[in-house]
């Protein structure tokens, strides 16, 4: 008893667990509830069949509630998480099933007696026959699934070469000038109170919980920095999305991160390829030779599928614990480079990291969002200018006080909050400093950082006209001014991502 006790709250997580996963990728509340119905009987009754009355067997429960869950199973594999890749697998599988079969059958034959064995005959003939078939169709459908990603590799090559040669390209400005040039890699969709919700209940696993069940949601842009530097050369914080990610999400991703991730997560269009934004500044993605990366999380470092050339510094924290899809990191991962937050500290930072050795640029641990989340602080003729990562997704997020992402929970929370004040401290304290933000969906980014690094080089006007924006949305203790409380407005046709006004 304790045995079948135990079995079915294994059952009943593995159940759950599967039943979320169906949830995060939209299948509707009430089909859900009832294939988890039938689920919940198909392990009572094969655990104890008597439950469905005194002549119920475990066949028949297989047969009447298991025929039901594997089809229902199978279907909505097929409708959330099927990609042609899986083809050559699932028929694979479906020839291995029909071969054990035939070997079952036909050992029951010879067990049996009278003329049974003839029939069992001719069904292990038949099943085999199907594993045969189903084997040789499996090794076909290699060659058609991988001829369908080439063609479509190829169209990709095209609309990105197209994107390339747009007149909007110019010539490199070569100086001695420290250029940044803020890079829109595309959008990613995201739940309101996952961006901003995070003093309203969404924190650790009931945040989580909620963005399974809220589905109101928003478009934030995902930004990369180049950085373009007399002494040190071409840089990159953070490198955004890549264009498999965008239009092509199933195939980048294996069958676990497909059940974990939404297939319209990300949006881009072919001139926000990071390889199309840096050839039409005058860049090659080739001459970069290094990547901060602020953490590891997937936004942030898809586009290290176009640098493997690069060194990639990153907190071996993140590395180590933080959550990571692999294959954005197959072509760096033994070009990484971890620092040692060994140069003592800076302002209200414990610890720092002097990257080159002369104070040109700095990392700062930041913990909290991931695990090794770290800042770039980056020293221009100008000014400075400090990249956040996902520290704080915005302007307004600087009030960490009214304004707040969804948070990890629990110490993390703690972490992030601590690594804020610290961002606070270091704005005030040196007037020279502007932040600049992985996701702001704010005009801060759309107009007045874009408009100050027009041409790679922040002057003091744009420095000035940064800072003055700053003080108009925030007040020296850092709490927003009126007209800048994000408020969230659903879409006018009800469906599809809203947006955010500030009041």
């Amino acid at each position: 008893m304790l045995g079948k006790i135990g079995l079915l709250v294994l059952a009943f997580v593995v159940g759950a667990v599967w039943l979320v996963v169906l949830r995060l990728k939209d299948v509707p509340l009430l089909p859900l509830v009832a294939y988890g119905l039938l689920l919940l009987g198909l392990v009572a009754g094969l655990l104890w069949p008597g439950v469905f009355g005194r002549r119920v067997t475990r066949r028949r429960v297989l047969t009447f509630v298991g025929g039901p869950v594997g089809l229902g199973t199978l279907g909505l594999y097929l409708a959330v998480v099927y990609y042609v890749t899986d083809l050559p697998v699932l028929v694979a599988l479906a020839a291995a099933v029909c071969l054990v079969e035939g070997v079952a059958v036909l050992l029951r034959g010879r067990r049996g007696a009278g003329g049974s064995g003839g029939r069992h005959t001719r069904r292990a003939f038949l099943a085999g026959g199907a594993g045969l078939v189903l084997g040789v169709l499996s090794g076909l459908s290699v060659g058609h699934v991988e001829r369908q990603r080439r063609e479509l590799s190829a169209r990709r090559e095209q609309e990105r070469q197209a994107a390339t040669r747009a007149p909007s390209s110019r010539r490199r400005i070569v100086d001695d000038a420290v250029r940044v040039f803020p890079i829109h890699t595309g959008d990613t969709i995201v739940t309101y109170g996952q961006f901003y919700g995070g003093l309203d209940g969404w924190e650790g696993l009931n945040g989580y919980v909620r963005t399974l069940v809220d589905k109101a949601q928003i478009a934030v842009p995902v930004y990369a920095y180049l950085i373009d530097h007399p002494r040190h050369g071409l840089m990159l914080v953070d490198t955004g999305v890549n264009w498999e990610q965008a239009h092509d999400h199933d195939g980048y991703y294996d069958m676990t991160s497909r059940l974990l991730t939404q297939r319209d997560e990300y949006r881009m269009t072919p001139g926000q390829d990071l390889r199309v934004q840096l050839a039409r500044l005058g860049y090659d993605a080739k001459e970069i030779t290094t990547v901060f990366l602020t953490h590891v999380h997937d936004d942030h470092a898809g586009g290290l599928r176009y640098l493997p050339q690069a060194t990639v510094v990153m907190d071996r924290r993140d590395w180590e614990y933080g959550v990571l899809y692999p294959h954005s990191f197959d072509l760096v991962k033994d070009n990484l480079s971890f620092p040692a937050f060994d140069s003592g500290a800076l302002g209200a930072f414990p610890g720092s990291q002097d990257h080159f050795g002369d104070g040109s640029l700095v990392l700062l641990p930041t913990p909290g969002h991931s695990p090794g989340h770290m800042c770039v602080l980056l020293r221009l003729d100008a000014g400075s200018v400090l990249f956040m990562g996902d520290t704080l997704y915005t302007l307004p997020h600087l009030a960490t006080g009214q304004v707040r992402q969804m948070t990890i929970g629990g110490p993390d929370t703690v972490h992030q909050i601590e690594a804020a004040r610290r961002i606070q401290h270091l704005l005030a304290s040196d007037p020279g400093t502007v932040p600049l933000f992985a996701h702001d969906n704010t005009r801060y980014q759309s107009d007045l950082v874009a408009s100050a690094f027009a041409q790679g080089v922040l002057g003091e006007a744009g420095l000035r006209e940064l800072r003055t924006h700053m003080e108009a949305v925030l007040t020296p203790d850092w709490r927003l001014r009126p007209g800048h409380a994000p408020r969230f407005v659903p879409p006018a046709s009800g469906t599809g991502s809203g947006r955010v006004e500030f009041r």
